[in-house]
């Protein structure tokens, strides 16, 4: 079978067939969120199926979506492919590259947890390749994954199905003599609440679901005690029911993307104990929930018995974390994920999603070392060479320059920087490649003026052809009357012997700026030209 996707002019053409690869159908958060996703989907007319890559002849569990294996996968025709996390074991791993064949269409990786697992995910990013980066989560601040591969990233929070998750009909009016009842997961990092339950001085009924592990063995003291109740994986239909006995929730990961625990407990109405991980979007300590940061035995029980002893603060957490979290709906999240899975042709450079930019670069970044240059830039005329999306040129436009000439091989970079610096007729900016600088000089003469009094050449030399860069690193020099600025990591200032060269041409280091070794921005030195005698 070859089923393609929809074309525009048919029936529906927003349509989409969406392939999601996992190595089994397990019990994992990120699953049951393309799951939910999918539901959604499903009813604006897209279609979703899983690619299984374990060998295994059954799934781990049954899908209602269609379980394909790769050999069935790749004879079809895909819309988008997705990626998410990136726990895979090694016979899995490699096999990603081969969704890079055309059939699976637009490739989207899903990064769901925080960077202990950056290594991982980085993999998953070299042999995926990806169009599209997506972050579930504010564990990645902007800056942190300019190691990672995309044409652009994103960041699109979880969800929480506030209908099915609702607060019990009859609010509990405190059964005398009944236990305290505390939630969990059996499976994610369960220690700490176990010890914080074992030094407890009052009656609490702990209640685990998910997958026991060692559990039985490691808190049989609890268990026999009738403190510990090792609840079966439960379906999701089944998960209101386990909320509404409980008296709070306690999510203890150190790591973790989206907490699926605590957004559920509170669409619920349960007050949540939680670590910040995958809660980021929606805890904030004692507004909607109790943030505590180290979530050892001692602070958890401390919690614990703070919310025990206090039933308003107990309420008043529930009814404020309710009222937040109801805006995460999946309607929300398949709305702004589908967005994403639109192919865009343009490869974001700069982050600043207020600008409309979603690349890998913060500004700040981008402008780190050139503090003197533009303190300094009033007045002066800018030939920007590898201008992207404008970003540094406005700011030197701002600050008074007399006009920027922008060059950028990327023409949907060039279309950005001229919408960005609209308000300033001192700017032009033009699509244009400087690897071979003659022809890039011949096709430009009419844009060009003899000479710039600053010159920035940031990030270029590196991604031009070896046997053309010193041509093109001249050709700049010699257009800047009074100063050059070179952006490059450190190994190719040093085997392109750049410093050197430029002295050659008259110039010398007038600052520099050098950055960490595993920074793609690389080092930053601005070069002035020695007046005549120098």
């Amino acid at each position: 079978m070859n089923t393609r996707p929809s074309q525009p002019g048919s029936e529906s053409p927003r349509r989409k067939r969406i392939a999601v690869v996992c190595h089994d159908l397990g019990v994992a958060g990120s699953l049951f969120r393309f799951e939910r996703f999918g539901r959604v989907a499903r009813r604006l007319a897209h279609e979703l199926s899983f690619v299984r890559l374990t060998a295994t002849s059954e799934p781990g569990r049954r899908v209602d979506f269609p379980v394909l294996t790769m050999e069935e996968a790749i004879d079809q025709m895909w819309d988008v492919t997705i990626v998410p996390g990136a726990t895979f074991p090694e016979e899995t791993m490699v096999r990603l590259d081969r969704f890079r064949d055309p059939s699976f269409g637009w490739r989207m990786q899903h990064v769901l947890n925080d960077q202990t697992r950056k290594a991982a995910f980085l993999r998953v990013n070299a042999l995926f390749q990806p169009h599209v980066v997506v972050f579930n989560n504010r564990h990645w601040p902007p800056g942190s994954f300019t190691s990672f591969q995309a044409n652009s990233f994103h960041v699109c929070e979880g969800a929480v199905d506030s209908e099915l998750f609702a607060p019990a009909p009859v609010a509990r009016s405190g059964e005398p003599g009944r236990p305290f009842r505390i939630g969990g997961l059996a499976h994610k990092e369960p220690m700490a609440l176990i010890e914080a339950v074992r030094s407890l001085d009052f009656d609490v009924e702990l209640r685990l679901y998910g997958p026991p592990r060692n559990l039985p063995v490691s808190a049989a003291d609890l268990i026999e005690e009738g403190r510990l109740h090792l609840l079966k994986s439960l379906e999701e239909s089944e998960l209101p029911a386990f909320y509404r006995e409980l008296d709070c929730v306690v999510h203890t990961r150190t790591f973790a993307g989206w907490s699926n625990l605590a957004a559920e407990a509170m669409a619920t109405g349960v007050p949540v104990i939680c670590s910040p991980h995958g809660t980021l979007a929606f805890a904030e300590h004692e507004q909607t929930a109790l943030v505590v940061q180290d979530p050892s035995a001692p602070a958890i029980a401390a919690a614990i018995e703070r919310l025990r002893g206090d039933p308003a603060l107990a309420r008043r957490l529930a009814d404020h974390a309710r009222q937040r979290i109801v805006s995460f709906s999946w309607d929300r999240y398949v709305a702004e994920l589908l967005k994403l899975m639109e192919p865009d042709d343009r490869v974001h450079y700069t982050w600043a999603p207020e600008l409309g930019l979603f690349g890998k670069w913060p500004i700040e970044q981008r402008l780190r070392g050139l503090e003197p240059v533009i303190d300094q830039c009033a007045g002066k005329s800018v030939l920007d060479l590898g201008s992207a999306e404008g970003v540094i040129a406005r700011r030197l436009l701002e600050r008074g320059v007399a006009c920027v000439h922008g060059f950028d091989r990327d023409a949907a970079r060039v279309s950005k920087a001229v919408e960005l610096c609209r308000g300033f007729p001192a700017a032009s900016f033009w699509p244009a490649d400087i690897g071979v600088w003659s022809t890039f000089q011949e096709q430009h003469a009419a844009h060009l003026r003899p000479a710039y009094d600053l010159v920035l050449y940031l990030g270029i030399h590196h991604h031009l052809p070896r046997d053309t860069r010193a041509a093109s690193l001249a050709g700049a020099a010699r257009l800047a009357s009074a100063q050059l600025v070179v952006r490059a990591p450190e190994g190719v200032f040093r085997d392109g012997d750049i410093v050197r060269a430029l002295r050659a041409q008259g110039f010398d280091v007038a600052h520099e700026f050098t950055a960490d070794d595993d920074s793609d921005a690389g080092a930053l030195r601005v070069f002035e030209r020695r007046r005549s005698g120098g």
